[in-house]
């Protein structure tokens, strides 16, 4: 084995213990804490409240730089969509992909946000 293939080998065992690791130690608090029902509100709250804080903090560059009622319209309408999807089907990863597709389809089609119609 050559000096690069541990060093990658090294990485690769690093990077897996980094995320196993809290995921394990994660697995026995969340055992601990499932009789308290308010930690365990707060703590599944904690999640989609960052990606929703992501996402505006992603969206806003875009609004402030040339602010037009079109940009403002498909940025609102894809937060809209990630919200009803989470509401309705829950989970995070497939309102956020959603979100990202319409406001993608919107940036393409809106006339005065970027699209060529």
């Amino acid at each position: 084995m050559t000096e690069n293939e541990l060093i990658i080998l090294l990485c690769g065992i690093g990077t897996f213990l980094i995320r196993w690791l809290p995921m394990r130690g994660q697995a026995r608090v969340r055992e601990a804490a499932a009789a308290d029902g308010l930690a365990q509100r707060l703590l599944r709250g904690i999640g989609p409240a960052a990606i929703a804080a992501l996402l505006a903090v992603s969206f806003w560059p875009m609004v402030a730089q040339r602010p037009d009622i079109w940009q403002g319209a498909a940025v609102l309408l894809s937060l809209g969509v990630i919200l009803l999807l989470k509401r309705r089907f829950g989970g995070i990863a497939g309102p956020t992909l959603a979100g990202a597709a319409v406001y993608g389809l919107l940036h393409l089609c809106l006339p005065m946000a970027g699209g060529t119609l």
